[in-house]
């Protein structure tokens, strides 16, 4: 096949993948696909630009899962072809393609009656991040139980890359764990809901957990890079006297692994 005739190939299926109109699609002579066994070109490369958006709609599938379920299979199916159109997948590893949902979701009409979809997406893509990152080595303790009190205030912390943080004013957390079941049997009240999740890595399960907003907002504050104790300074100035249960939540992201490495300010320099 000549260099121009592959050209024409390549925008026919492009076109087809885009569900263009025909009459919008190139078109090609006798010459350039011929029939094999009665079947025509055509007819044989429109197999595979169907192919592909099955192979996109079954990859999108697998990793939004609640979006699915939210959607249900005729519309979610409309919107996997929808973003197989606007990011064709140029990455050899499918589980790639869907990272451009959240961003998708914000613009798509689907939004407008289902407000919360580009945040639980957000949470699908965060799950998913998760389940393929790689884990490094937890902290060892031993290493920082020297540290005084006056260190600790300078330290900064870096955390597993599989862990995550997903902030929404609905209720992802709940609309998520609701993904297995029958949508007529879903009853979530996502009025006045906000909901923060933490997601990480156990083994090889993804663990996702209900955060409160304090401790969220030092989560984010440490993953941003800020010091322990610039994070607190913080927010003792917004909640006055109410004491912040930090030594809790640190033995908390010790048991789970989460924190991998513990650097005092004045040594990162």
């Amino acid at each position: 096949m000549t260099a121009p005739s592959l050209q024409l190939v390549q925008q026919w299926m492009k076109a087809r993948i885009r569900r263009e109109a025909l009459s919008q699609s190139p078109q090609f002579d006798g010459e350039i696909l011929k029939a094999q066994r009665g079947t025509p070109g055509e007819e044989r490369l429109h197999v595979y630009a169907e192919g592909y958006l099955v192979r996109i709609r079954e990859a999108l599938a697998e990793v939004y899962e609640a979006v699915r379920q939210v959607l249900g299979k005729q519309a979610f199916a409309r919107l996997a072809a929808e973003y197989a159109s606007a990011y064709p997948s140029h990455d050899y590893n499918l589980s790639l393609a869907g990272r451009h949902v959240p961003a998708f979701l914000r613009n798509s009409s689907l939004t407008q009656q289902l407000p919360f979809l580009p945040d639980l997406a957000r949470l699908e893509w965060a799950i998913c991040h998760a389940f393929h990152a790689f884990e490094k080595p937890s902290l060892d303790l031993v290493s920082v139980g020297s540290l005084s009190i006056d260190a600790w205030e300078q330290i900064r912390l870096v955390f597993q890359p599989s862990m995550g943080l997903v902030a929404s004013s609905w209720p992802i957390l709940d609309i998520w764990e609701s993904r297995k079941q029958s949508r007529k049997a879903v009853n979530i009240d996502v009025v006045d809901r906000p909901q923060r999740v933490l997601i990480f890595r156990d083994g090889l399960q993804v663990r996702c957990e209900g955060l409160d907003e304090l401790q969220y907002q030092v989560l984010d504050g440490l993953v941003a890079g800020q010091t322990l104790g610039a994070v607190c300074g913080m927010l003792a100035s917004r909640i006055g006297e109410q004491a912040i249960p930090i030594t809790a939540w640190f033995a908390g992201w010790t048991k789970r692994r989460l924190i991998v490495e513990c650097h005092a300010a004045e040594a990162s320099r």
